[in-house]
């Protein structure tokens, strides 16, 4: 009898998983979707085309992040749990480095982290990131800052990305669109792998988005908190 209980309770967990996998799954292309833009791909070949001919050397280098941006996002599709921040990092800095390539893009970035020993779903804060050069600074020109910085906050990895722009007044109903399914995206990926979630700031002077995430497993869809099968062993 008990082991008819245990054997549906495991079936049911089982079911939860399978549809879980199939939510992250979906997520991943429509992340896809979302951050592999073909006008971004042009214009960074044709930065690097120019490059080719006045600076050979820091061509190489814009192959090398470009390179390593296509594979991060190629990644998001097959990789279902978790990588090291990291690794998220180093995707920031790829992607911010293709686009400082460009002699149009002007802007600064600063990194404060404090606490970089945990785990989060790949690209969710790349595409933060990604929104604040594209659409919280651009209006600020050479004066366009952000930081990315970390820190550790009851038994919480907490990343906030502020920027000094003018909170998306500026922007087109369409870049709206595109920014707002954008962090949907990131959002509901923290929330169905890891239980983190994700808040938005609009200062006046700049946004703030801040990331949770638990260090502890709280990722939704598992078992419940008060069962116990240790009664129907």
């Amino acid at each position: 009898m008990f082991g008819k209980k245990y054997q549906k309770r495991i079936e049911e967990l089982e079911k939860k998983l399978k549809e879980k996998d199939e939510i992250i799954e979906n997520q991943n292309l429509r992340l896809m979707s979302q951050q592999i833009r073909p006008h971004f791909v042009f214009n960074s070949l044709l930065a690097i085309k120019q490059l080719c001919t006045e600076d050979p050397k820091k061509a190489a280098e814009s192959v090398q992040h470009f390179a390593s941006y296509l594979r991060a996002n190629l990644d998001a599709m097959s990789i279902q749990g978790t990588v090291p921040f990291k690794k998220e990092l180093d995707n920031i800095k790829e992607y911010v480095a293709l686009e400082q390539a460009d002699p149009a893009s002007r802007f600064r970035i600063e990194y404060d982290i404090k606490f970089s020993d945990f785990m989060l779903p790949l690209l969710s804060v790349q595409p933060i990131v990604e929104n604040a050069i594209r659409h919280g600074i651009p209006s600020k020109n050479s004066n366009g800052f952000i930081s990315v910085s970390t820190s550790l906050e009851d038994n919480n990895a907490v990343i906030v990305v502020a920027d000094n722009g003018n909170g998306y007044v500026s922007e087109t109903r369409q870049q709206g669109e595109h920014r707002s399914i954008g962090v949907q995206n990131v959002r509901e990926r923290l929330k169905i792998i890891c239980g983190g979630s994700l808040s938005i700031a609009n200062t006046g002077h700049g946004t703030i988005v801040r990331i949770t995430v638990p260090l502890e497993d709280k990722v939704s869809g598992g078992a419940d908190e008060d069962e116990d099968f240790g009664d129907e062993l």
